[in-house]
C-alpha cells in the first residue's frame, strides 16, 4: 500500500509534458535564407530584410525544433498599407519562389506549432528591387511675348521610371551634364504628384544650341548589380506631335462577306510615329491583319462591327486618334409572304 501511494505521489511531481515517450517541448523556429539574396540586414525596428533582385530565385527555410516535430505554415502580407491584404500558405519548411516579381514582396511570416504552448512565429521582410527601362516624352509650348512681337517657346521633356529603391535621375546634353545652376536657359525639377519616379528639363525660350540630343541616365546606384538605364531623344526645329487622317469615313457601313480596307495616313509627326489598330470591345477580329497603318478585314461578319481605333505615338505631345465605326448589315430572311418589313427577321 505504500509503494503504490509513493508511485502516485511521484507521478504528480512530473510535469504533464514530460510524461511518455520522449520531452515535449514548445516549438521554437528560426528563418534562414538560401537563395540569390543582395543582402540580409537588420532595419531600424529590428526586423530583418531581405534584398533580392527581380527574376531572382527566393529560398527561405523556417527551422523548426519542438517535440512533437511542429508543423510550419508560411504566410505573406502585403508590403504597404495601401495593398490588400494578401495571405499565400505554403505548409513546408522551405519556401521557394522561381523568378519572383516585385508584387511579391513584402513581410513574409513562418509559424510552427504542435500543441505544445504557445506557436512560434518568426519574419523577414522581403526587398524586391528593379529598374525599368526609363520613358521620355516632350511637351511644346508656344507663348507670345512683348506684345506679340515675337513668339517664346518652351520645351519639357519629361522622364519617367519604375523602380525600386528610387532612382537618382541625371539629365545630358549630348556628353554634358545639365544643372541649372550652370545653365540660366534650363530647369530641372520634379513634379509634386509622382515625386522620385518624375524627373522634367525645362528648355526655358528656346536658343539654338538647346536643339541637340539629350539622355535622361536613371540609376539605382548599382543595387544588385542593377546596371544604369538612359534614353535619348534628338530635340530638331521640326519636332512635333503626330496628326492622322483616315482613307474612309468615321462611319463605314459594308455588307456581310465584303472585304475592308482601312488606312490611316500620317499627316505630321516628328520623330516619325509609330501607328497601332485596336478595336472596342474585345480584340481585332480573327484574320484581320494590321500592318503599319493599313487594317484589313476580310469578310466581314456582323459580329466583326465596332469601333476600331488608330493611334500614332512618337513620344511628343499626346497621342492622335482616329476612329471608325463599323457597321455590318444583317442578313434578313423573309417570312410568309417575304415580300413585308414585318414579314423580315435579322440573322445575325
Amino acid at each position: 500500500m505504500n509503494m503504490e501511494v509513493t508511485c502516485l505521489l511521484l507521478l504528480t511531481l512530473i510535469p504533464f509534458h514530460c510524461r511518455g515517450q520522449g520531452v515535449y517541448a514548445p516549438a521554437q523556429a528560426q528563418i534562414v535564407h538560401a537563395g540569390q539574396a543582395c543582402v540580409v540586414k537588420e532595419d531600424n525596428i529590428s526586423e530583418r530584410v531581405y534584398t533580392i533582385r527581380e527574376g531572382d530565385t527566393l529560398v527561405l527555410q523556417c527551422l523548426v525544433t519542438g517535440h512533437p516535430r511542429p508543423q510550419v505554415r508560411w504566410t505573406k502580407t502585403a508590403g504597404s498599407a495601401s495593398d490588400k491584404f494578401q495571405e499565400t500558405s505554403v505548409f513546408n519548411e522551405t519556401l521557394r519562389i522561381e523568378r519572383i516579381a516585385r508584387t511579391q514582396g513584402g513581410r513574409y511570416y513562418c509559424k510552427a506549432e504542435n500543441g505544445v504552448g504557445v506557436p512560434a512565429i518568426k519574419s523577414i521582410r522581403v526587398d524586391v528591387q528593379y529598374l525599368d527601362e526609363p520613358v521620355l516624352t516632350v511637351h511644346q509650348t508656344v507663348s507670345d511675348v512683348r506684345g506679340n512681337f515675337y513668339q517664346e517657346k518652351t520645351v519639357f521633356l519629361r522622364c519617367t521610371v519604375n523602380s525600386n529603391p528610387p532612382a537618382r535621375f541625371i539629365w545630358k546634353r549630348g556628353s554634358d551634364t545639365l544643372s541649372h545652376s550652370q545653365d540660366n536657359g534650363v530647369d530641372i525639377y520634379e513634379p509634386l504628384y509622382t515625386q522620385g519616379e518624375t524627373k522634367v528639363l525645362k528648355l526655358k525660350n528656346l536658343r539654338p544650341q538647346d536643339y541637340a540630343s539629350y539622355t535622361c541616365q536613371v540609376s539605382v546606384r548599382n543595387v544588385c548589380g542593377i546596371p544604369d538605364k538612359a534614353i535619348t531623344f534628338r530635340l530638331t526645329n521640326t519636332t512635333a506631335p503626330p496628326a492622322l487622317k483616315l482613307s474612309v469615313n468615321e462611319t463605314l457601313v459594308v455588307n456581310p462577306g465584303e472585304n475592308v480596307t482601312v488606312q490611316c495616313l500620317l499627316t505630321g509627326g516628328d520623330p516619325l510615329p509609330q501607328l497601332q489598330w485596336s478595336h472596342g470591345p474585345g480584340p481585332l477580329p480573327l484574320g484581320a491583319l494590321a500592318q503599319g497603318g493599313t487594317l484589313s478585314v476580310p469578310s466581314v461578319q456582323a459580329l466583326d462591327s465596332g469601333y476600331y481605333n488608330c493611334t500614332a505615338t512618337n513620344n511628343v505631345g499626346n497621342p492622335a486618334k482616329k476612329t471608325v465605326n463599323l457597321l455590318v448589315r444583317c442578313t434578313w430572311l423573309g417570312g410568309v409572304g417575304g415580300n413585308t418589313e414585318a414579314d423580315r427577321v435579322p440573322v445575325l
